[in-house]
């Protein structure tokens, strides 16, 4: 009986949590994988590289990688020359990847050619500083769509000869029909890095990673950089900022979900009511003077910050419709959590330890639903406060004390 080994077409490979080489050489999968057009590996974070037999590469002609943590380069400028038919690579997701092309340290006797590549898709690889290293040559003669976002460390396509004749736009989504161009790829790319157009959709954000947008967000918050998709935001180990958020640059963050505040030594508010508060107003209805910001943040925790005095002092009512979980930690000089003062348009505003003498966790303005305010916690299901010497009381509302 003569058994028949299939030739796949397709190899699918996600969430193989141990793998570190898809397989060795010489194995049987060298014949199965023989006629191989489409390749996709997805959540396999133990994979250093596609460090595959070259055999197969010469039939594949999409090649599609995410959410693969544990890459540093894709492949390297040497076995990259057998993807001669390669037509689509898409590379997503990927955290710790600084190129897709790595230099084997041979380059000056070669030169790459995706000599039928018509598309090229990257997207979210936060530490991506350029396609390919290396000073050879490399044509893409085909290449006729470049998608590129939330690349924001890609400071240039390639140092070296870059030939794309066909392409005339790079597309930050599929649908980004327009795309920007500026004369090549690398001037494209370049100034998409300096417009820091990388940092655009972002949903989860960790400040220790990019040090240089602390120094971009300390100097002048009203500048913050488009962060209207931000669902999770970390900031951490910070000393050189006083606030966060300036109070209009907080309605911008709609989607926010999750903020995380640790080790700030200088942080003093994380919320600051710049004056005048124009935007402020008009985002107040005439019916409630309660600014709704941040409809969608649900916890909030802020720990080892000394200097805190307060997560917002200002002279607007604040709501908080979906908060369910607050946690402030190591916070000793914190006197309010949130809090309000009267403001006279016509008079300086003074904050400080004089304005209030009652030390409380939530002021009788706070509201973290629109509900009356016997239930305005209603919706709290976790409250942690420990090592904040200053409260005196978790909720002050002064009817209670009159």
């Amino acid at each position: 009986m003569i058994i028949t080994i299939p030739k796949i077409k397709k190899l699918k490979l996600v969430l193989i949590k141990n793998i570190r080489h898809l397989w060795k050489q010489d194995s049987l999968l060298d014949h199965i994988c023989a006629s191989l057009k489409c390749l996709e590996v997805g959540q396999c974070h133990n994979l250093i590289n596609l460090g595959l037999d070259l055999s197969f590469f010469k039939t594949l002609t999409t090649l599609d990688v995410w959410n693969c943590n544990g890459m540093s380069e894709l492949i390297t400028s040497f076995k990259v020359q057998s993807l001669v038919c390669l037509v689509t690579m898409r590379i997503r997701e990927c955290e710790v990847m600084r190129e897709v092309v790595a230099s084997d340290g041979d380059e000056a006797s070669y030169e790459i050619v995706f000599r039928v590549l018509k598309r090229l898709e990257l997207h979210c690889l936060q530490n991506l500083t350029s396609f390919c290293s290396g000073n050879y040559t490399l044509w893409c003669p085909s290449l006729e769509q470049v998608t590129l976002s939330q690349c924001p460390r890609m400071k240039n396509f390639y140092q070296g000869e870059l030939i794309t004749p066909k392409l005339h736009k790079v597309q930050s989504t599929e649908t980004d029909f327009w795309g920007r161009w500026a004369g090549d790829l690398n001037a494209t790319v370049e100034q998409l890095y300096k417009e820091q157009v990388g940092y655009r959709g972002l949903k989860h954000l960790k400040f220790s990673k990019f040090p240089e947008l602390i120094d971009i967000w300390s100097k002048n918050p009203q500048e913050m950089l488009d962060f209207t998709t931000l669902e999770f935001l970390e900031i951490c180990d910070s000393n050189n900022l006083r606030y966060i958020f300036y109070l209009s640059t907080a309605f911008s963050l709609g989607q926010l979900r999750q903020m995380e505040i640790k080790r700030c030594g200088n942080l003093e508010q994380v919320i600051k009511e710049e004056c005048p508060i124009t935007m402020v107003e008009e985002a107040i209805t005439d019916s409630s003077k309660i600014i709704g910001i941040f409809p969608r943040l649900q916890s909030i925790i802020v720990e080892s910050c000394p200097d805190m005095t307060s997560f917002y002092r200002g002279s607007k009512c604040l709501e908080f419709p979906f908060l369910v979980k607050i946690k402030v930690t190591g916070c000793s000089n914190m006197t309010t959590f949130v809090s309000t003062f009267s403001r006279d348009e016509d008079k300086e505003v003074i904050i400080g330890d004089e304005v209030d003498d009652v030390t409380t966790f939530f002021s009788d303005k706070v509201r973290l639903i629109s509900l009356n305010e016997s239930s305005f916690i209603h919706l709290i299901f976790l409250l942690c406060c420990y090592g904040c010497s200053r409260i005196f009381h978790i909720i002050y509302i002064p009817q209670l004390y009159e």
